[in-house]
């Protein structure tokens, strides 16, 4: 039986079960207005796919949120955990957002000019792809942008 390890907990994973989802971690920020999040995803593909075709379809997904100010700044490939990975650096004003929101969402406190920045690294192994997505403030990229390549850079495959 396999286990889940998530910081501070284990489970049990039956045989049979598949691991497919998603986990935010949150790093620290001395901003009480900014939180930035690692997000993990790992998706168990229904049908073999190469990383490029597979990287071309997360880039066209993020493009179709339709976000007027969306730009993407960099695209590279690089090698992470022994696997071949394409990363996407993206960036786009914040306050394009507002026009998305849905009901209930209180967005006042973002205001024009608030540019945010994504970094994307995705990889396929085992016929499962496997998702590392940050935003942070376009100011302070590189700065969060450190522990971010440290954590992806720290990835093993058991």
């Amino acid at each position: 039986m396999a286990k889940l390890t998530l910081c501070d907990m284990e489970l049990e994973v039956p045989d049979n079960w598949k691991d497919q989802g998603m986990i935010t971690l949150t790093l620290p920020s001395t901003d009480k207005k900014v939180r930035p999040n690692i997000i993990v995803t790992k998706e168990q593909l229904a049908q073999p796919i190469d990383l490029i075709t597979y990287f071309d379809k997360i880039k066209q997904s993020v493009q179709a949120r339709g976000i007027k100010s969306f730009e993407i700044m960099e695209e590279s490939e690089l090698d992470v955990g022994g696997v071949p990975a394409m990363q996407m650096i993206c960036r786009w004003d914040l306050s394009a957002m507002k026009s998305m929101a849905g009901p209930g969402q209180n967005l006042d406190h973002i205001e024009e000019g608030q540019m945010v920045q994504q970094v994307q690294v995705s990889l396929i192994y085992d016929n499962a792809a496997v998702n590392f997505t940050a935003s942070f403030p376009a100011e302070q990229f590189e700065i969060y942008k450190r522990p971010f390549d440290k954590f992806v850079a720290g990835l093993q495959f058991v």
